[in-house]
């Protein structure tokens, strides 16, 4: 009866162990869920001078830029086989640049003068996502 017994419980291992073997190859699974949410802002305006009677203002900016960005690289798979890949990707980005709302203001003979540099804005959105890379032959 022990024989049988470790007998039976070695088939069982063996067979546990053969499915394993010959089963298919599992495909990898992969799942994002991405929200980027980016902004930047340059002003060089919002200036303001005064000038009263005989005086002489001057208000002289530089340049001011801006760059926003975002990048999002998921679900990348190198290898044999093909995957499962779902992404689900919010991209939020925006760039603003103001040169403006500058005000003067001159009573009598005063003089006033504004002068503002240049303003630039650039706003970027790369996505890659979902990308199976192969190599050699199927199987």
């Amino acid at each position: 009866m022990k024989k049988l017994l470790i007998t039976g419980a070695a088939a069982g291992l063996l067979l546990v162990s053969a499915t394993a073997a010959f089963a298919a190859t599992p495909v990898p699974g992969n799942n994002a869920f991405v929200i980027n949410n980016v902004g930047a802002s340059s002003v060089t305006g919002g200036n303001y001078t005064s000038a009263t009677k005989h005086g002489t203002n001057k208000v002289v900016t530089g340049n001011a830029y801006s760059l926003a960005g975002a990048g999002t690289l998921a679900n990348t798979n190198v290898g044999s086989g093909n995957a499962s890949n779902n992404a689900f990707v919010i991209n939020t980005v925006g760039a603003s640049s103001s040169t403006g709302g500058n005000n003067t203001t001159a009573s009598g003979h005063g003089t006033n003068t504004v002068t503002t540099g240049n303003a630039g804005s650039t706003a970027v959105a790369l996505t890659v996502v979902n990308t199976n890379v192969s190599f050699g032959f199927p199987r």
